[in-house]
């Protein structure tokens, strides 16, 4: 038929990167006439586009835009003469019809002359759905112009029309089947579109008419089979939140971001999908999201061959994982802290009384490492302010907590909002509740069925000699409870197997060992600084030198859990010494052994629980190879000093070097067991050394051999009907043993033959036989991709059945090695000392209770300046006063100098070496300080209120054995208030308590007035400065930051001031002001002081007092008037 008369769009109209008012301002394109004049040139001019008919009544109806609906966007419609085209679609064109041109429709060009209205908006609803911020946003481009990816991405938030899209799908694949279908031997039909359906289209299922309707989408239409199932397109990747499985799926698990496998994607759905755009999938755990991975549980071979071969394919959540469950790859680069395990945490409450500041309640906590298998436990009695309960998290540092619903104190849960919010932590720390919580008998049930489970323990020695289940009966109810909690918890993680082993567990609190609070750590800046609260500048960044990572999470905590026992800290310190002065080849062959090992605690775990991957179990077995022949046992007829640790003195050395060897029979039988080189590429069906260690695996691969002999033979067959005798299969496109015959050999193809591609030289051909074949071989494939796995997880079960706690013992004693190698570094610096550690005996004084520093440095600060660091010497306790007041200048150094003698305590009590000229202390059983003014609102305290429950705190729990920090107590309050609560509680100290104190003030009466109530006790220091006055008046301070004996009555505060940049007028009015009340303060004084030396004058020599009531005022005039 003729073209039509007038203006013709061509295709390179529809793919210009002009904008649309460039295209409007073009010219009509001059339209074509017939065919082209050659075959094999194209002409010059645009290819014609329009329709086999002109009848503007038979126009096929246009296609919707396939962009997103909502009350915003105003549908477009078609121009008014194309309204009726239905018929010539199925007269003319048949699906081919829906995807030619309408000439009827506007242009590009037309399109921009669109109402002023619908255009802005459709811009207005882009930006309300994408957001100002939004990477899609693009205010140069109008809706038409957004990108296929932009519109995918957009949608998964507003659905489009489903039966346009679907209608669209159907008909788009039903049209591809046409154009194969008029390809084949049986000739072409050109015009009738009549094509033979020999399958269903490409998009999907057809839906016939007489379907039985069971939903309707928004739309208005069923929802097809694939919609209702998985609620997912393959064409233009629209998501849909309406699928079947999908909401099956989120019924199920609440509260978790599903992320649906699909090929090589991720898929989220409805909610999960607006998360999934404002979170990288990567940090979903880390920002505290629960994740459910969704995979398909059926393989396509396997499927093929059974029962629901029409059915599509099933889906379940075969992984879930939060930041406390998820177990990294071994050496994951993508951990959230390398250096610490990141914890889950369970408590449970019982009050046990009381009211406001008298309420008391005991809480039973357990903290699972589910990544390494580290659990502590602990149940303890704490206080109305929750203080124990915030030491222990700020100490374990959750990235997850499991709590009941209703069972927990407004107090405590108070306490949790604070520490949640105010963690400073990159991870944002999830809590996960349980609705009812077990009861004991329930809890004991629970926890003897996984104790007694044989299949999980049958050659465990802790099963075997019944110390599994003596563990938990010695545990109290409330433990026993949230222990079986936290199982039920991790049970759905399928990570329960760090519960295993009791003989790991480890209890919070030892009498081994103090324990640093909440307050400490955070002002000594133990694990992270006060700054950006990152690890540099902290006490963590000075002794970590680990080589591992096990290692490194052993020394946290060590450095969090000082040791008070005399004999453990003298044999950790011998082994840092001598690492120090031996040079044994033996600590030069451990060292390197160390320094070369993956995370072994780490990858323990995921063999425990079965997500170790072939890969990973070899780099697992060569290092734990390495470290069983690194110490070779010696032979019996071997003299002594053949043996492991020869020429090693300290116990803890001798020990790990000696227990090594232990592991070399174990780890030959698993080494020799499996083929490393097989293993190594992933080959879970080829890595065994012994094919009859799993037959089924030794069958199904003589199956596949059989199926590939059998198509060999085929080729043999295909040959004959070629008659090509050196016809060879190749390769095209991943497709294996295909038929390739060139156009110009003019060989008689079998109709029965399937075409795979044709290109202008060749055709490629699967023949019904080798299809067939194919087929089977895969379907022996995947079977044995399945035994193969099965096989795999029982080779792990057997690892951990038989040698977990044997390999653990192991990673535990390297691990100590690592922490005394890195506590070694650190001692050999320069001006580092060990410490001497002195006895107290009880009835002979306080001579032998003494902590003694000579010219310590903070080891921090020292290493984070380059200029010297002024050191400092520090005597109380034996023929010195046991507290100490600190006075002078702001600035002057005197929160360095405390803070010195406290972190050189800390140091000297976890092995470590200090710095410092000397040191020696009797073993403390605490350190405990308050430094710092902040407030905590949250939890209803201002700053003074967090002060004076943060000394409450100390009063309770200091001991005589106890360092106290006390900086700047009172100064939250008025003058008089402030002076007389420090002035109490230093008494407190002094009089009941008896600890070790160190007390910075700027009030100098009660440095005066403690000294000279207790000269034995007290004594005054101050930070020496040097001070001139200029010619103006004004005074320079030189701050010399060393501790001098004696009181300074300044603090120098205008002078800080002027260094902090105040206007000099300001500071003029405040030295005016400070001299004049100064000048007030010492008449009254002087005013006082000489009414009292009057009044006891008068006592002295009245002549109603007796001898004794005299000798008293005496003395008391005596130290009035000193």
């Amino acid at each position: 038929m003729s073209a039509p008369q007038g203006t013709q769009p061509t295709i390179s109209s529809f793919f210009s990167k002009s904008q649309s008012s460039a295209g409007a301002a073009s010219g009509p394109s001059t339209p074509t006439k017939g065919k082209a004049s050659s075959k094999n040139k194209r002409g010059s001019s645009p290819i014609d586009l329009t329709l086999d008919s002109d009848d503007e009544e038979h126009a096929p109806a246009r296609k919707r835009q396939r962009t997103t609906t909502s009350t915003f966007f105003s549908p477009r419609r078609p121009a008014a003469s194309a309204s009726t085209s239905e018929a010539a679609t199925t007269k003319s064109g048949g699906h081919a019809e829906q995807w030619r041109f309408d000439p009827s429709s506007p242009s590009r060009s037309q399109r921009v002359n669109e109402d002023a209205t619908q255009r802005d908006t459709h811009e207005r609803a882009k930006r309300i759905l994408l957001g100002s911020a939004n990477v899609f946003n693009n205010t140069s481009r109008s809706v038409d112009a957004i990108s296929s990816s932009d519109v995918e991405e957009a949608e998964i938030l507003t659905a489009p029309p489903e039966d346009d899209v679907d209608d669209a799908e159907q008909k788009f694949g039903e049209l591809m089947e046409m154009f194969s279908s008029s390809s084949s031997a049986k000739g072409k039909r050109k015009g009738k579109g009549t094509a033979k359906k020999s399958g269903p289209p490409v998009a999907g299922p057809s839906r016939s008419k007489s379907q039985k309707t069971e939903e309707i989408g928004p739309s208005g239409q069923p929802y097809t089979p694939f919609e209702l199932q998985v609620g997912y397109f393959g064409v233009g990747s629209k998501l849909f939140a309406n699928g079947r499985q999908v909401r099956e799926l989120k019924t199920k698990y609440p509260g978790t971001v599903l992320m649906i496998q699909s090929g090589y994607k991720m898929l989220f759905f409805d909610e999960d999908a607006k998360v999934g755009i404002r979170v990288d999938a990567l940090q979903l755990l880390s920002h505290g999201y629960k994740v459910g991975i969704v995979e398909q549980t059926e393989t396509a071979a396997l499927k093929k061959a059974g029962d629901t071969r029409n059915e599509l394919f099933g889906r379940e959540v075969t992984h879930m994982y939060t930041a406390a469950t998820f177990v990294d790859d071994l050496n994951s680069v993508d951990e959230l802290d390398p250096n610490s395990a990141p914890p889950l945490m369970c408590f449970l409450e019982e009050p046990k009384g009381g009211k406001g500041t008298d309420e008391r309640v005991t809480i039973a906590m357990i903290a699972i490492s589910p990544s390494t298998g580290d659990v502590v436990w602990d149940e303890f009695e704490d206080n109305h302010m929750r203080t124990e309960l915030e030491t222990r998290m700020v100490h374990t540092k959750p990235y997850e907590l499991l709590l009941p619903s209703k069972k927990l104190s407004p107090a405590t849960e108070k306490m949790i909002k604070h520490f949640t919010e105010h963690s400073h932590t990159e991870h944002r720390m999830r809590i996960e509740r349980f609705s009812k919580q077990m009861a004991y008998t329930d809890a004991f049930a629970l926890l003897s069925k996984f104790y007694t489970d044989k299949f999980h323990a049958n050659a465990s020695e802790g099963f075997n000699n019944g110390d599994l289940m003596a563990a938990i009966t010695e545990f109290s109810k409330l433990v026993v409870i949230t222990l079986a909690q936290s199982l039920k918890y991790l049970s759905t993680f399928n990570v329960a197997d760090a519960l295993r082993e009791t003989r790991f567990f480890s209890k919070f609190t030892e009498r081994t060992h103090m324990l640093l609070n909440a307050n400490t750590l955070t002002n000594l800046e133990i694990y992270v600084n006060d700054t950006d609260y990152t690890t540099k500048g902290s006490l963590m960044w000075i002794l970590d030198r680990t080589s591992t990572k096990f290692g490194a999470r052993l020394l946290r905590s060590w450095v969090g859990k000082p040791l008070v026992d005399a004999a453990a800290l003298r044999e950790r310190t011998d082994a840092v010494e001598e690492i120090l002065s031996n040079r044994s080849p033996r600590l030069t062959q451990l060292r390197e052994l160390l320094r070369r090992l993956p995370d072994l605690a780490r990858g323990l775990c995921r063999i425990q629980y079965g997500k170790c991957t072939p890969q990973e179990l070899v780099v697992l077995l060569k290092a734990f190879r390495r470290v069983s022949t690194t110490f070779t046992p010696p032979h019996p007829a071997q003299s002594q000093q053949a043996a492991p640790a020869a020429g090693l003195n300290a116990g803890l050395l001798v020990g790990i070097v000696e227990a090594l060897p232990r592991l070399r029979d174990p780890v030959k039988e698993i080494c020799d067991a499996v083929d490393f080189a097989a293993a190594e590429q992933g080959k879970e069906e080829a890595m065994w050394t012994d094919v009859d260690r799993f037959p089924e695996l030794d069958s199904l691969t003589a199956c596949i051999q059989v199926a590939e002999s059998e198509l060999m033979d085929e080729l043999k067959a295909i040959r004959k009907v070629l008659k090509k005798p050196a016809l060879q299969y190749t390769v095209w496109n991943g497709e294996e043993y295909v038929v390739e015959i060139r156009k110009d050999e003019h060989r008689d193809i079998p109709v029965n033959w399937t075409l795979l591609s044709s290109t202008k030289y060749a055709r490629r051909y699967h023949t019904p036989e080798v299809r067939a074949k194919l087929q089977e071989r895969a379907q022996y494939r995947e079977g044995l991709a399945i035994e193969a796995r099965k096989a795999f997880l029982a080779f792990l079960a057997e690892i951990t059945d038989k040698y977990y706690a044997l390999l653990r013992d192991a990673v535990n004693k390297l691990a100590v090695a690592d922490c005394l190698f890195s506590l070694a570094q650190v001692a050999a610096q320069e001006e580092y000392a060990r410490p001497e550690f002195v006895d107290r005996k009880e009835g002979e004084g306080a001579e032998n209770d003494v902590l003694e520093i000579v010219e310590g440095r903070h080891p921090m600060i020292e290493a984070l300046r380059t200029a010297p660091f002024v050191p400092n010497s520090v005597r109380m306790g034996g023929s010195e006063t046991r507290h100490r007041i600190i006075t002078g200048p702001n600035m002057g150094g005197k929160s360095s100098a405390v803070r010195m003698t406290a972190l050189c305590a800390v140091m000297a009590q976890v092995g470590s070496y200090v710095p410092a000229k000397s040191m020696k202390l009797s073993l403390l059983d605490g350190i405990l300080t308050r430094m710092g003014a902040s407030d905590e609102l949250a939890r209803g305290r201002s700053t003074f209120m967090v002060e004076m429950q943060e000394t409450s705190d100390i009063l309770q729990m200091a001991t005589s054995k106890t360092l106290v920090v006390l900086d700047e107590l009172g100064r939250g309050t008025s003058t008089f208030d402030g002076m007389a609560i420090a002035g109490a509680v230093l008494q407190h100290l002094v009089q009941a308590v008896k600890c070790k104190t160190l007390f910075i003030t700027h009030y100098p009466q009660v440095a005066t007035d403690l000294e000279r109530m207790f000269p034995s006790d007290v004594g005054n220091m101050h930070m020496g400065f040097t001070e001139e006055t200029r010619v103006d008046g004004t005074r320079e301070v030189t701050f010399l930051y060393r501790l001098e004996p004696g009181l300074v009555t300044e603090s120098f505060g205008v002078e800080c001031a002027r260094l902090a940049g105040l206007p000099e007028n300001v500071l003029q009015i405040a030295t005016a002001k400070a001299a004049s009340m100064k000048i007030v303060i010492e008449e009254r004084i002087k005013r006082t002081k000489m009414r009292k030396c009057a009044d006891l004058i008068r006592r002295c020599l009245g002549p109603g007092s007796s001898e004794i009531e005299r000798h008293a005022s005496l003395s008391d005039l005596q130290d009035l008037l000193k």
